[in-house]
């Protein structure tokens, strides 16, 4: 579903535009190199309403407010893609008269438009952690008029002040493991959306209904990347060995191919449901490396420190080198969610499903008796951020 093609909240949005709740500074990639480039309303206007406009995520916030660092920039903030915000807007179903939790403010543009939807009759809490972020929020939503109350804190616990609630919804991505809190905050019979994600690539939206013996239930759908719960992010290298030790490494080759890579790597193929497979795993591809098609892919598990590294020029007929290290072959497990992922017809994110009950996650294919993966609801959260 698009904007354009959900006439219901194309209204809404006309009823509620995102506009007023962009700030007069936006990011947008730096045309000359690596990095973003700031966008001014009162220099650039044109510039800014085009990306306002457009159907795009627009960038808010780099580097946790901070605009210059040594080590790079990245993205902390955005306005989502408004066809995205369609998408789960429609498999939320907030309703009249609904009490709503949303976990990740941002602009305040969505807590705007849940306000709209269940009226006067209804509540919407909204809770950000970054201050920054949160006072402008309030401010753009006072101005817009609406009564969404926001909330300074912690999204990941929840806000147990106004619950139950009949609907939830996470504008930040999960790692694997759903908050405990927000189900505990969630009325019989109600609704949780999130991204979920994994650090071995892309992710999905997951829609779990609660039923009356405290057990969520419901599946993945779509292909989308969400900026993560601050609790729930790791480095961009969870761990990488140095030169010394990787010289140690086990080395050995793979028949795989260019297309297998593709099909492994591809968000539009196998990576969601292969991630999905393997617990704890991150992956970091450099394409073009080493040269055009010469691709390098790294996987790792900071826990064990495993790691595993695969050297792929696609333009040599040559086996591809990989080395491994630690107790995990992670190469090799890659390769058996790669096999089990093709042997099921190639599963996306639609046949997926995840079932959480007591302090159990069950990841399952086409229905809850068909197990892929179970993991316990408690994690060791990685909370680094980007490097």
């Amino acid at each position: 579903m698009t904007a354009d093609t959900a006439p219901a909240w194309k209204t809404l949005f006309e009823q509620v535009p995102r506009t007023g709740f962009i700030p007069d500074t936006i990011w947008v990639d730096d045309p000359d190199g690596p990095g973003f480039t700031a966008v001014s309303r009162h220099t650039n206007p044109t510039a800014w309403e085009a990306a306002v406009a457009a159907n795009a995520p627009v960038i808010t916030q780099i580097n946790l407010g901070e605009t210059h660092r040594d080590s790079g920039n990245f993205p902390s903030s955005s306005s989502s893609q408004p066809s995205i915000v369609a998408d789960m807007l429609d498999a939320l179903d907030p309703r009249p008269g609904m009490r709503v939790l949303e976990i990740g403010t941002g602009t305040g543009w969505n807590a705007a438009l849940l306000a709209h939807r269940v009226g006067p009759t209804g509540q919407v809490t909204t809770i950000e952690v970054d201050p920054q972020l949160a006072s402008a929020a309030r401010r753009a939503l006072t101005i817009a008029g609406s009564t969404a109350e926001v909330i300074t804190g912690d999204g990941a616990a929840g806000w147990p002040r106004n619950a139950p609630y009949d609907r939830i919804v996470a504008t930040a991505s999960v790692r694997e493991t759903v908050p405990s809190e927000w189900l505990a905050q969630l009325r019989q019979g109600g609704r949780l959306v999130t991204p979920w994600g994994t650090d071995y690539g892309n992710g999905a939206l997951l829609t779990l209904d609660l039923d009356g013996h405290g057990a969520a239930s419901g599946r993945f759908s779509g292909n989308l990347a969400f900026m993560r719960l601050r609790s729930h992010q790791r480095s961009l290298f969870g761990w990488e060995p140095d030169d010394d030790t990787l010289a140690t490494a086990d080395v050995t080759t793979t028949d795989v191919r260019g297309k297998d890579l593709d099909m492994m790597l591809n968000p539009a193929k196998g990576r969601f449901a292969i991630g999905a497979r393997l617990p704890d795993v991150a992956l970091v591809v450099a394409w073009d490396a080493n040269g055009p098609g010469r691709h390098v892919l790294e996987l790792d598990d900071l826990t064990t420190r495993s790691y595993a590294r695969l050297d792929a020029d696609v333009t040599d007929p040559a086996p591809f080198t990989v080395r491994q290290l630690g107790p995990r072959r992670l190469w090799n497990e890659a390769l058996d969610a790669y096999d089990w992922w093709y042997d099921k017809e190639k599963p996306g994110p639609a046949r997926l499903g995840l079932t959480i009950t007591g302090d159990t996650q069950t990841l399952w294919l086409d229905t809850p008796d068909t197990i892929v993966r179970t993991w316990p609801r408690t994690t060791t959260d990685r909370k680094a951020l980007p490097a």
